[in-house]
């Protein structure tokens, strides 16, 4: 299980640099095109590493419903969600999918953990929620929408963690990563419809400023292998561990901001960061 944890944290780690370099891509471009970035990347990435390390075709037939469900709900979804309402709450809303991995993965894969692992999962996940309170989130300006898309999101990636982890029981995650870097592809190409973005607009974007352009890629990068790091992960440990360990990253990019850019962060920033520090620490220490 140490093994597990440790892909997780790698993933946390890759998700740093992945949320920091899209939230600047996101001033100028389009959620859809960093996406389709996205699918790109997993063809060139997921498929040769997914057929080295040992995926089947049996096993990518048999995880192909569960890779368009993952790629919809965990991907697609989350990018659509960062883009709609108010980002700080939005971003604490979504941070909760952890618990709703937690839930799902007791009642429908039926991991078992011990009321230790329990209590130190909840713990990071109460500090990771606290990580994401910024100055502008306040209860009484929540709107009907913008409580609904983040509370669904957080829902839909807690629900597809679990079925993913049930999908890679029987499998394998390589012959999973495999499944959902073909499925990518056209979803990307959808949620650009929906968007009502086209590819050529990548062009137009970089001759504008191609900084965005190179934020989006870097960042679409990084996300990639974040998330070819928590399928493996499955592979080791349980999801409901996995799961608030990759969301860890939150306070890795607020000790990032304090320490090489010199943000101020608030009290309950602080506390949430210590608090999801220890809580990850309590969780490797249990493995």
């Amino acid at each position: 299980m140490q093994i597990g944890i440790l892909i997780a944290l790698a993933s946390a780690m890759l998700m740093t640099g992945m949320q920091i370099l899209l939230k600047k891509s996101y001033k100028e471009l389009d959620p859809s095109l960093a996406f389709f970035f996205d699918s790109i990347f997993g063809l060139l990435i997921w498929i040769p590493v997914g057929c080295v390390f040992g995926a089947t075709f049996d096993g990518v037939i048999k995880c192909f419903g569960y890779a368009i469900i993952s790629a919809i709900l965990s991907e697609a979804l989350v990018f659509y969600a960062l883009s709609k309402g108010n980002l700080s709450i939005s971003s604490v809303l979504i941070s909760t999918y952890p618990v709703f991995t937690l839930i799902f993965s007791l009642l429908i894969n039926n991991e078992i953990l011990t009321v230790s692992q329990v209590v130190l999962i909840v713990f990071t996940i109460i500090g990771i929620v606290l990580t994401c309170i910024d100055k502008e989130f306040k209860i009484k300006n929540m709107k009907n929408k913008e409580i609904l898309i983040p509370i669904i999101t957080a829902l839909a990636i807690g629900m597809s963690d679990t079925l993913t982890k049930g999908i890679i029981n029987i499998t394998s995650s390589f012959s999973f990563i495999v499944a959902i870097a073909l499925v990518q592809v056209p979803v990307a190409l959808i949620y650009l419809k929906i968007s009502k973005q086209k590819i050529s607009n990548i062009k137009l974007e970089y001759k504008k400023d191609s900084k965005f352009v190179k934020y989006s890629v870097l960042g679409s990068l990084l996300n990639i292998m974040a998330t070819g790091c928590l399928l493996i992960s499955f592979n080791y440990t349980y999801a409901s561990i996995a799961s608030p360990l990759t969301a860890i990253y939150t306070p890795i990019v607020l000790l990032y901001s304090l320490i090489f850019l010199g943000e101020k962060i608030g009290k309950v920033n602080l506390i949430g960061t210590i608090i999801a520090i220890i809580g990850t620490f309590g969780i490797i220490i249990l493995g």
